[in-house]
């Protein structure tokens, strides 16, 4: 009698169970390049008004552009969404990333939609984090510096170390600024100012998060960064000070995308077309990942629509997200800046 009663319970039990076929069709699979908390924050809203079990671990893109790579043959993401779209259009320049055009595109901003659009319809642009100096005021008091308002300031002989930056071959961050500057100058102009700018920083550190710190802590007077790495510090308490080059300035999208061969397209499509909606846009203003959402409804934190709408140089996304060409640019960097530092 207890062998009938435990194969009935466990009969039973196989009957009330979701088969694998249904578990899997409520189930996301998410590779986050954003921000921690944000990653967190958008895998928890989007299960909690979905139902939609959402599995979201983050990463940063070019660890999961080579974890792609090596999944090309069997996918286990769904999606890619957040981080700096370079690595996303050469995963999509790659076949890695499937095409699709949401119904929700029609609430992006024109510069998101055009983005989205040539890149084929396979990442779309999510968000926008714009380059900024930062500087710590006390420091520069001491040392009877006045601040940077233009790049041309940063090449002056009182900045000698005294200003940091991130090094490009490894910093989404250092790539962006160095686009910039090839936007500003033209290639061979921006290598001449590079050259220039060498005796003035300390170091080029491996990410481009450390220059907030760094500033805020008065380990340098002057940081070149996104902003809203200053403006973290800012609202800690910190006397950091924030400028936009006088010449203008670029910035980074933020990428989003669907996986080519997700094994849950219907629940990937679903996350996607959520997280271009001006609820989950906003979702940002929650954590301290201030930046400038691509839906052109969404509200943005006042710390952060200050910049929302300074001079920008037209830093083109699709030309220095090309494989080729930041190889190429990366190479320059290196042979002419980065090996001369040492």
């Amino acid at each position: 009698m207890r062998w009938l009663a435990i194969c009935f319970v466990a009969l039973g039990a196989a009957w009330l169970a979701p088969t694998g076929a249904s578990a899997q069709t409520r189930s996301v699979v998410v590779y986050c390049s954003h921000d921690a908390d944000a990653c967190e924050l958008a895998g928890k809203t989007f299960e909690r008004e979905t139902g939609i079990r959402t599995s979201i671990v983050r990463k940063a893109t070019g660890e999961y552009y080579a974890q792609l790579r090596a999944e090309r043959d069997k996918p286990r993401a769904d999606v890619w969404y957040g981080g700096t779209i370079d690595p996303l259009l050469q995963a999509a320049g790659e076949g890695l990333l499937a095409e699709y055009r949401s119904p929700n595109l029609g609430q992006l901003a024109p510069w998101a939609q055009s983005v989205t659009q040539r890149s084929g319809y396979r990442v779309a642009a999510i968000y926008k984090i714009i380059i900024g100096f930062g500087v710590n005021r006390e420091l520069l008091a001491r040392r009877k510096l006045v601040a940077p308002r233009c790049w041309s300031d940063l090449t002056g002989s009182a900045y000698r170390k005294e200003i940091e930056l991130s090094n490009p071959v490894t910093s989404g961050t250092g790539y962006t600024i160095l686009a910039t500057l090839v936007t500003l100058y033209g290639e061979d102009g921006a290598f001449a100012y590079l050259a220039k700018l060498a005796p003035n920083v300390v170091r080029y550190t491996q990410s481009g998060t450390a220059q907030g710190p760094s500033v805020a802590r008065g380990e340098v007077a002057v940081g070149v960064s996104f902003v809203h790495e200053f403006i973290t510090q800012q609202l800690a308490g910190f006397p950091v000070d924030i400028a936009i080059p006088c010449e203008g300035t670029g910035a980074a999208l933020g990428g989003m995308a669907l996986v080519a061969g997700a094994p849950h397209p219907v629940e990937a499509r679903a996350f996607y077309d959520w997280a271009l909606t001006r609820d989950a846009q906003e979702l940002a203003n929650q954590t301290k990942n201030l930046i400038i959402p691509a839906n052109a409804s969404a509200t943005v934190r006042p710390e952060a629509a200050r910049f929302a709408t300074a001079p920008m140089l037209d830093v083109d996304p699709m030309k220095f997200g090309q494989p080729d060409e930041r190889k190429r640019l990366l190479t320059r960097w290196q042979r002419e800046i980065g090996d001369a530092a040492r």
